[in-house]
């Protein structure tokens, strides 16, 4: 029989992961990626370049209840975190743990760094965490009691986190190779595992209509993003950092515990099998960490039967809380803005560099282009070199006197009107040997860059007006396309 789950413990674990991360939501400014988002929830469809479709609808449904709160759109990854936590606890309730032990594995996912900067932003990552952990927890419960009709569940689970972010295909892969590995064919014996592979492939069949209409776009951009990552060695590193230290041995310990019962090896091996398919693919160092309540619980369990005693258990908190609490201006923004620049936490966390200057950006971008005489701007457009840029023109140049931003990068290729033929072009951005290739003249109008003086990706960038095409737009739109 299962042990209860100390909801007391779990819920009050999960409220303060709600309450703190909502408590500063609202620091530092829009990341360039949620602004690419909510550009993305005003051109609704079954696919993007570098994600599914999911998580623009969810940001479509938000703003228009709370249109233009950062606070609202950021609530959704934080409320995804808090529940991550009740399902840790749960996973590790199905894989035998006692009642306290539920409240350490909820507790250690509470504490981990991946998590506590993942459920920040609003981001495919904070969403694809969630459709992981309950998937897991969905195969654990398998696992335990063989109910094969919890096959359908996954595969629905498994597609709707296909339509959230495509990293999730490493799951169903490695549960198999957990599944021929450890024997337990007899797991795919009945029709019902086959049933939830075609759920998912049935809930995953819009967005491949849309590549396929699309020239598979996001198989080239994960093509030419492979291996784009530190190094081999760094992907361990970060690992490292993201999980926990003080963590890493008991989370080693309980998977190797945990692989003693033959129910549950299975599941181990899936854990190593999702590593070594980041690895292998040269993926980014926190693609695993959707994973990671897995050994979170299953570490939960080992440390329950070694630190018994209160005097054990306290110290290892106490010691897990005050590593956390010096990393957690790294994790969440904490400090004033004022405090984080000049202890340049941003260049520890490019994130937070990510959400500094575009209010100013839209602003240098606004001074040229209003500065423009009446008969170039009649026919003028903002062409961006990045999303970040373009999603900084749509989101605060309507009050600026701005047009909505026209940029080659990434799905707002596919946003720009057909035809363009601008006789003047404000270009943010471009390099102007670039630009040059385009127009017969151009010239810097404007340099952008940020109040802080933080040196992100954006300062310094040029802010140019362009004359004279040397061809019409639309007919070089193709060579302007970029996945990087």
């Amino acid at each position: 029989m299962r042990a209860p789950v100390p909801w007391k413990w779990v819920a009050l674990l999960a409220a303060v992961k709600l309450g703190v991360t909502t408590a500063v939501a609202d620091r530092y400014g829009w990341h360039r990626d949620e602004l690419y988002y909510l550009a993305s929830s005003h051109h609704l469809a079954f696919g993007y370049v570098d994600y599914p479709p999911l998580v623009p609808l969810l940001a479509a449904a938000d703003q228009a209840i709370a249109p233009g709160s950062l606070v609202a759109l950021r609530a959704l990854p934080a409320l995804a975190g808090a529940v991550i936590i009740v399902l840790t606890a749960l996973i590790a309730r199905e894989l035998g743990a006692g009642t306290r032990a539920q409240a350490w594995a909820a507790f250690a996912l509470l504490l981990s760094p991946m998590f506590i900067g993942g459920n920040l932003m609003f981001q495919t990552v904070a969403f694809d965490e969630l459709v992981w952990a309950i998937a897991v927890f969905a195969f654990a419960r398998l696992l335990r009691d063989g109910n094969q009709r919890l096959w359908p569940l996954a595969g629905l689970v498994i597609g709707v986190g296909l339509e959230t972010k495509f990293t999730i295909a490493a799951l169903p892969v490695a549960i198999l190779l957990g599944i021929m590995v450890t024997g337990r064919r007899s797991v795919l014996a009945s029709p019902w595992p086959w049933i939830g592979v075609g759920v998912a492939t049935l809930l995953f069949l819009p967005n491949l209509a849309w590549q396929a209409t699309h020239d598979w776009i996001s198989v080239q951009y994960t093509i030419s993003h492979h291996g784009n990552t530190d190094g081999p060695v760094a992907f361990w590193l970060q690992q490292l950092l993201l999980f926990n230290p003080l963590f890493l041995v008991p989370g080693v310990a309980g998977l190797v515990t945990l692989h003693r019962d033959a129910r549950f090896a299975p599941l181990v091996y899936a854990v190593i099998g999702v590593e070594l398919i980041f690895f292998a693919a040269g993926g980014k160092a926190y693609y695993p960490a959707p994973v990671y309540p897995v050994i979170y619980a299953a570490g939960a369990m080992w440390l329950d039967q070694r630190l018994r005693s209160t005097i054990g258990l306290t110290a290892f908190a106490a010691a897990s809380l005050a590593l956390i609490l010096v990393l957690l201006p790294i994790g969440l923004p904490v400090l004033p803005v004022k405090t984080m620049v000049s202890m340049k936490l941003w260049q520890a966390r490019k994130d937070y560099a990510d959400m500094i200057g575009w209010p100013e950006l839209a602003q240098e971008t606004a001074q040229v282009y209003n500065a423009l005489p009446a008969n170039q701007k009649a026919n003028a457009i903002i062409l961006t070199q990045n999303y970040g840029e373009a999603g900084a023109v749509d989101y605060y140049g309507p009050a600026l006197g701005l047009p909505k931003a026209i940029s080659p990068h990434l799905t707002y290729w596919y946003w720009a009107p057909p035809h363009l033929d601008p006789s003047t072009v404000v270009m943010v951005g471009f390099n102007p040997e670039v630009a040059g290739r385009y127009f017969a003249v151009c010239r810097q109008a404007g340099t952008v860059t940020n109040t802080l003086g933080i040196h992100n990706d954006e300062f310094g960038a040029p802010i140019l007006v362009c004359t004279n095409p040397r061809q019409t737009l639309w007919s070089v739109w193709r060579s302007l396309q970029t996945l990087d």
